[in-house]
């Protein structure tokens, strides 16, 4: 290694070398270990790790952090590099060893608006592609040098990528989607990305969603649905948040899942038998004695920060929280 490279190692023994002006986390990524990541720019604290030993730098603001963070030696490996050898509280992502990121040519197949707001689109691939993912993970939508980020709310096992989209006002990428798309569409896709995925289905499962967050927990449930191998021996619990009642685009039809399903509107309205508030309290609510439950959230990121500081509060331990922030592009 030469002066300006230094080595990272991590609590199950892998190490890595990490160059002093990149992050920890493009490092990992370059060296083929696989640290939990989403947003890749400091916002939603996905990828927060205890720095053990050694000095670090933060070469990107880490918003995502909270003073008490700091004084913990918290960091974001997304923000930081190396000034020294260290050793960080986080382990190599072995499920995700083999699942290779490419940029790829895609066709719109087909688009439907279930509602004013939300479309869904669905995307063919080369069919020599050899596209994988884990249910759960991202891609990156390319049209005209734009790039947003968007869950994938298929499967892996379909010939197609399904993506959710949420309308936003004066978005460069909205008004593609809801105005100009064609059918036969020339796109490029970047992608899987994050490590939003089910570690382990043998266990009572929680899953909090907001808006088109739903995405990657359809592509879960579904993926679960499917599998012939999965017995489901505990209770699987969804809350939906969303702000207007025709946002609930997803009825989910299952024969063998047992799913509770709690569709919860922020705000009270006539004519609405649901939950009213915030997802985050009403599983509160309904969740009190967590056992063993794992947590998985992803929607807004003023969600998920609430949600995790309030389930830890209440007593889950911080490795069964799991989540995956929608954050603002840049």
């Amino acid at each position: 290694m030469s002066d300006l490279d230094f080595l990272v190692t991590l609590n199950n023994g892998i190490s890595f070398s990490c160059n002093s002006k990149k992050t920890i986390l493009y490092s990992a990524l370059k060296a083929k270990v696989v640290l939990p990541y989403s947003c890749s720019n400091g916002q939603c604290g996905v990828c927060i790790t205890t720095l053990l030993r050694g000095e670090i730098t933060e070469i990107q603001e880490q918003i995502g952090l909270t003073s008490e963070d700091k004084l913990d030696k918290r960091i974001l490996t997304c923000c930081c590099a190396p000034k020294s050898t260290i050793h960080i509280d986080a382990e190599d992502l072995s499920a995700l060893h083999g699942i290779e990121v490419k940029t790829l040519p895609a066709r719109v197949s087909n688009v439907t608006y279930l509602s004013d707001n939300i479309g869904e689109v669905k995307l063919r691939l080369p069919p020599t592609a050899n596209f994988r993912f884990i249910e759960g993970q991202y891609l990156d939508v390319i049209w005209n040098s734009i790039r947003r980020s968007y869950s994938i709310a298929s499967i892996s096992s379909e010939k197609e990528i399904t993506l959710l989209i949420k309308r936003f006002e004066n978005g460069q990428m909205s008004d593609y989607w809801f105005n100009k798309i064609q059918s036969n569409d020339l796109l490029r896709i970047e992608g899987p990305k994050g490590t939003f995925f089910l570690r382990d289905a043998a266990k009572p499962l929680v899953f909090l969603a907001t808006g088109t967050g739903i995405a990657p927990i359809k592509s879960i449930l579904n993926s679960l649905e499917q599998d012939a191998d999965y017995q489901q021996a505990h209770p699987i619990t969804v809350y939906w948040g969303n702000r207007f009642t025709e946002e609930f685009v997803w009825q989910a039809p299952f024969s063998k899942l047992k799913v509770d399903f709690y569709n919860v509107l922020s705000r009270p309205v006539d004519d609405w038998s649901g939950e009213t508030g915030y997802v985050q309290d009403i599983a509160l609510a309904r969740q009190q004695k967590m056992g063993d439950s794992v947590v998985y959230a992803c929607g807004s990121n003023a969600m998920i920060k609430s949600a995790k500081q309030r389930f830890l509060a209440s007593g889950l331990p911080e490795n069964r929280f799991y989540s995956d922030a929608f954050v603002q592009s840049f």
